[in-house]
């Protein structure tokens, strides 16, 4: 069940905690399509997340992603959890090479780093996004830009394609695109080099991420 209020990662300090404050620096009311999705939601569900990502039946690549990552126990069972999930045609879309090359176990550390940017450890509500927008830590302790002043939600680059989908232990915003973790990386660099220093949302090397989702995978003895 989505709940009134947004948990944010341990490490981190969401602007979109406070929804209302937000909102005051939002440039105009809600357009009508980012009203029709916060009022579209579906019942409420008795599945958790990955429960209800595999009932839907288009986002195999996510899950077996997920899985790759080691990533699959922790979103089920953990309470509060935001997807921002990507389709199977998204991921058709990647080069072959390049859909391999992140599903080799070889490039582990990568994927999970790419599947921890696509999770929020708290359960994001649709409005608490319209009329908004800011930065919001991800499990992976990367920022997310999350904007919902328009006629769509946007994260990041991405498009919101359908409204929140509910779960049990949170909600899944499906997307059009993967997100891209390294560019968020890129401004955490641009930032450290101006003479303020860098906010403590940005995870640095060997920061850990947010509680319950290790930043390393585990490796068998």
């Amino acid at each position: 069940m989505l709940r009134t209020k947004l948990l944010t990662a341990v490490t981190a300090t969401a602007l979109l905690t406070a929804p209302v404050a937000m909102a005051q620096t939002a440039p105009a009311p809600a357009a009508p399509a980012a009203d029709a999705a916060a009022s579209a939601l579906p019942p409420i569900s008795t599945e958790n997340v990955i429960e209800v990502l595999k009932a839907h039946g288009r986002f195999a690549t996510l899950l077996q992603a997920f899985d790759q990552a080691q990533l699959t126990e922790t979103l089920a069972t953990r309470d509060r959890i935001t997807i921002f999930a990507p389709t199977d045609e998204v991921f058709a879309a990647l080069p072959e090479a390049e859909r391999a090359r992140l599903l080799d176990p070889a490039n582990l550390q990568e994927l999970r780093n790419l599947m921890l940017y696509h999770v929020l450890v708290a359960d994001l509500r649709p409005d608490q996004i319209i009329g908004a927008r800011g930065p919001i830590a991800t499990a992976g302790g990367l920022e997310v830009d999350i904007d919902g002043t328009g006629e769509a939600i946007m994260i990041d680059s991405a498009t919101v394609t359908d409204p929140a989908i509910d779960a049990a232990n949170g909600g899944i915003y499906v997307i059009d695109r993967l997100l891209d973790p390294n560019a968020a990386a890129q401004g955490d660099a641009v930032e450290a080099t101006d003479d303020t220093p860098p906010p403590t949302t940005h995870v640095k090397d060997g920061d850990e991420p947010a509680a319950g989702m290790p930043s390393r995978a585990s490796t068998p003895e």
